[in-house]
């Protein structure tokens, strides 16, 4: 009986968007931006993210199969699609990408349990930050997958953004951001 309800809430978390906007920039930003407009949740997010992203990265190296792992694929196809998104800000996120990788390969295993405890520290905090600073809960209880996909990104390109890159893109970005906030909370954002 669990085992529907797990299967119905993941078939329906990633269905809301429709796959073909997973990789679609003004429309995986914004979906993902509404949850995080804050500043106080962005700035715990840009620590969380990409630890969660690394520890997770560390858990796929378990997973092999013909000496490729999980890890391999996961990083490979991440770094894939952000490139395709948004081709310069995929690009210069890349060399990221593979050193988050490098991390979860070779320094993670060396310290199991704590990769265990970050994880599960970075996920409280994340969890905080919508629940106080937010106020609403996390942008993958509506899309676990699209989430878990555009929150990698997001992080970036808020970074590139707060340094100047693409100012027209942001403020457009952001202008979707705050209207699908406002439609979903009945709330100006």
């Amino acid at each position: 009986c669990n085992h529907f309800f797990v299967a119905r809430f993941l078939f329906r978390t990633s269905t809301n968007m429709g796959l073909a906007n997973y990789f679609n920039l003004r429309k995986s930003f914004p979906f993902y931006a509404s949850y995080h407009l804050e500043p106080r949740n962005q700035l715990i997010h840009m620590f969380g993210v990409p630890t969660l992203y690394t520890t997770f990265l560390y858990f796929c190296t378990h997973v092999k199969y013909r000496g490729v792992s999980l890890a391999d694929v996961t990083a490979a196809f991440y770094a894939t699609s952000f490139t395709v998104m948004e081709p310069v800000a995929g690009l210069l996120y890349a060399p990221c990408i593979y050193g988050m990788h490098q991390l979860a390969v070779k320094t993670c295993p060396k310290a199991h349990n704590f990769c265990i405890g970050l994880h599960i520290v970075a996920w409280l905090a994340q969890f905080f930050g919508h629940g106080y600073y937010e106020d609403r809960r996390p942008a993958l209880l509506e899309n676990l997958f699209q989430s878990i996909h555009a929150a990698v990104f997001f992080v970036w390109l808020e970074l590139l953004f707060f340094l100047g890159y693409k100012p027209s893109l942001h403020e457009e970005l952001m202008r979707e951001a705050r209207q699908l906030k406002a439609k979903a909370t009945g709330k100006a954002a």
